[in-house]
């Protein structure tokens, strides 16, 4: 069901406002921060961020502050990285991927998804329009998010063995 409503509000805008003007426009900095992961350049960009959400966020694995959240809000702290404007849904994705990496003592199969994932991350750089700056930033903040909430999670367990 989350899948189906990121799909369908991503549709929705993308068929109510298209690009809308203001987010290549220099004024209004937070607003556009905080609104360019919903719209699209076109459908196809749509279309290729669609069939990633649906690939990505599994209905029975989904968390909503570890899926949904905690990456919207890693979007929002890379926008800043961009050198133009960006718009687009992938870098909340590549922060949801960032914070499903596998711990780095895990053996090299469970990795091999995480190289894969950067080696095409990499090759995206050379499609012109492509942000590969906020894409990566967005990964490596989910993986330093996904570290810090092992860590929470270890501290928390080891106080609760205490009272």
């Amino acid at each position: 069901m989350v899948r189906i409503g990121i799909i369908a509000l991503l549709i929705l805008m993308q068929a109510l406002f298209g690009a809308p003007q203001y987010l290549l426009e220099p004024d209004g900095y937070w607003i556009r921060a905080l609104s360019y992961s919903f719209f699209h350049g076109n459908w196809w960009h749509l279309a290729v961020n669609a069939l990633a959400v649906w690939t990505i966020y599994d209905p029975k694995r989904c968390k909503p502050c570890r899926d949904l959240l905690f990456p919207f809000l890693f979007a929002v702290l890379v926008y800043p990285l961009s050198f133009r404007p960006v718009i687009g849904f992938s870098n909340i994705l590549y922060a949801a991927l960032g914070m499903r990496t596998p711990p780095l003592g895990s053996p090299w199969w469970r990795q091999t998804p995480v190289l894969v994932f950067l080696a095409v991350t990499v090759a995206l750089v050379f499609i012109p329009r492509f942000s590969a700056t906020t894409h990566i930033a967005a990964f490596a903040l989910g993986i330093a998010g996904a570290y810090a909430a092992r860590w929470w999670n270890k501290i928390s367990r080891d106080a609760r063995r205490y009272y």
